[in-house]
């Protein structure tokens, strides 16, 4: 297990994902701190939020996961993000291909899923 719980900034409008993203994140020795749009991501990160990563759908109710990345990082300019959709993986991967601190996930994904791509961010990992 991560010996300290670190923050990840989850972004998920649909509760059922959310839910089970959230027990994912805490399993991998994350405590999750949940946005379910757009504008909720913003203002957590307005409000001094600095999560270790985020995980962000693509598909949120008021806008596009993809392009709140980079408004995100307007206020953590090193954050890393794991970004998840169900579908458009392949463009996904070729829009951040050049962004190392950028990696992309496709849905339904798993706690392993998760935890490999925090290991790819360069992020700690459980080891349970």
């Amino acid at each position: 297990m991560v010996s300290a719980r670190f923050e990840a900034l989850l972004v998920e409008d649909e509760p059922l994902v959310a839910i089970i993203a959230e027990e994912c994140l805490r399993a991998i020795g994350y405590e999750p701190v949940v946005a379910h749009s757009a504008a909720e991501a913003v203002h957590a990160m307005e409000s001094g939020l600095k999560p270790a990563f985020a995980v962000i759908d693509v598909g949120l109710p008021d806008g596009r996961g993809d392009d709140l990345v980079a408004e995100l990082r307007i206020h953590n300019p090193g954050l890393r993000v794991v970004v998840v959709s169900g579908y458009e993986e392949d463009e996904l991967k070729a829009q951040f291909r050049s962004d190392d601190a950028v990696t992309v996930v496709a849905k339904p994904y798993t706690e392993l899923d998760l935890a490999r791509a925090a290991e790819r961010l360069g992020l700690p990992r459980s080891d349970g």
